[in-house]
């Protein structure tokens, strides 16, 4: 049996929004000039691209493997790796911050506090991520329940 999560999109917000601009672009010269259908066609493509591409983790529980990958639509880009050497699952809180600026020159930032389900390896320094939450009892639950299927510990982190 396998399991997608998927997480966040490759490109940041201000990439996203250019991207929606250029889908829109892409489309109005598609349908209003024949002469720059190819130009059009380009356009909506880079857009798609840029708005659709995500990045996920595909567990299978069978053959005990995972795959961080890079995907848009059904194609995913990755290598499987095997879970062997890793023998916990454990839960991460991190604090994200990602910054940008405007034409002004004004900073303008985004929080958030994410809670990351990684495999952990013997001495918890080695981790695979899996998945993230932004609600930590969902977290919790989504852990236990893959340590369950997993056959792995679930523990506090603490590297040694």
């Amino acid at each position: 049996m396998k399991t997608d999560y998927k997480r966040e999109r490759v490109f940041p917000l201000m990439f996203i929004i250019i991207g929606i601009t250029l889908i829109i672009f892409g489309l109005i010269l598609l349908g209003t000039f024949d002469s720059r259908i190819k130009l059009g066609l380009t356009i909506l493509l880079i857009g798609i691209v840029i708005v659709f591409t995500r990045k996920g983790t595909i567990v299978d529980f069978n053959e005990r493997k995972i795959k961080n990958y890079v995907g848009i639509f059904f194609v995913k880009i990755g290598n499987w790796q095997t879970i062997e050497d890793y023998t916990f699952i454990s839960l991460l809180s991190i604090n994200r911050t990602s910054y940008g600026y405007s034409r002004t020159g004004v900073q303008f930032s985004e929080r958030k506090k994410i809670h990351r389900i990684s495999l952990l390896n013997k001495t918890q320094r080695s981790q695979l991520l899996i998945t993230d939450f932004k609600d930590k009892n969902n977290a919790i639950l989504e852990a236990q329940l893959l340590a369950e299927k997993l056959k792995v510990e679930f523990v506090n982190y603490s590297p040694i």
